[in-house]
């Protein structure tokens, strides 16, 4: 990391203190997000099914991108309606171009309620969402006031990554500085219990998943990331450029299997939650 640092506008003070997607919704994102939806599939259909038995009839994917996870909970769960929300335009057109018959797409902030559809939802779906958010409990309390009587909800979220490869290791070092910087944690899944306390929300089932995920795929996954976040103003301003052109040679020579790694340890936070009485 370089040893300057710049003197900030109002403008990224203002940035600083919202809460700002740093991952982006450019054609690469999506194309991210794609990789990541098929890498997390097996472990979120696995918690999802646990839901199925409730016969939600309208089910909402809370910062749905370009729809993987809205088909996915759909296909899983099989309310009568599901709807998938994101403050991005680019990530819901997106979406948008491939709904199957009983899916719709709405640009809204996941932050703001009331949700939209026509009646509130009575299956609340978020997956690597608290992430980005600069404060999770104030949001969950909203979605349980937005929710219907006895809902339901399941969250998907990171307790800890690691690896023994140091491109692994330099990639998690500085993305968790820079969603730090924005008021974010990128090991949200670790303080989950505290943002839990007064948010309307019970836990049914909670636990930590332990997955064993590919290198060359994992390596992929952050390069991709790495050609976005990298223009982030704190990016910019806080990780010398050379750095990061050595972080993304690593992890393009890891992805295209030049350069051996171990399989990255993911700690996958699953909850599902059922709605207070009288929230």
């Amino acid at each position: 990391m370089s040893q300057h640092t710049a003197e900030e506008t109002t403008d990224q003070v203002a940035d600083r203190d919202r809460d700002r997607y740093t991952f982006g919704d450019t054609p690469v994102a999506a194309d991210r997000l794609a990789l990541l939806a098929a890498t997390y599939e097996p472990s979120s259909a696995r918690v999802l099914r646990m839901c199925a038995s409730l016969a939600p009839r309208r089910a909402i994917d809370l910062g749905c991108g370009p729809g993987h996870s809205t088909r996915l909970l759909h296909a899983v769960v099989a309310p009568a309606a599901t709807l998938g929300i994101d403050a991005s335009p680019e990530h819901v057109a997106r979406a948008r171009a491939s709904a199957p018959p009983g899916i719709a797409y709405a640009v809204h902030d996941v932050t703001v309620a009331p949700l939209p559809g026509e009646a509130p939802p009575d299956l609340l779906y978020c997956r690597f969402l608290l992430t980005h958010l600069r404060d999770p409990a104030r949001v969950l309390r909203r979605w349980a006031a937005a929710a219907a009587d006895r809902a339901s909800m399941v969250i998907e979220e990171t307790a800890e990554m690691s690896s023994s490869h140091p491109a692994f290791c330099l990639y998690y070092r500085l993305v968790g500085a820079l969603q730090r910087h924005y008021g974010q944690e990128l090991a949200i899944g670790r303080a989950l219990d505290g943002a839990l306390v007064g948010s309307g929300w019970n836990v049914e089932i909670g636990e930590v998943r332990e997955l064993s995920l590919p290198a060359r795929r994992m390596a992929l996954l952050h390069r991709l990331n790495l050609a976005t976040w990298r223009h982030d103003p704190y990016a910019r301003a806080t990780f010398a450029p050379a750095q990061l052109d050595e972080l993304a040679a690593a992890l393009d020579a890891i992805a295209s299997g030049a350069d051996a790694a171990a399989d990255v340890r993911h700690s996958m936070r699953q909850l599902v939650l059922m709605k207070q009485p009288g929230v």
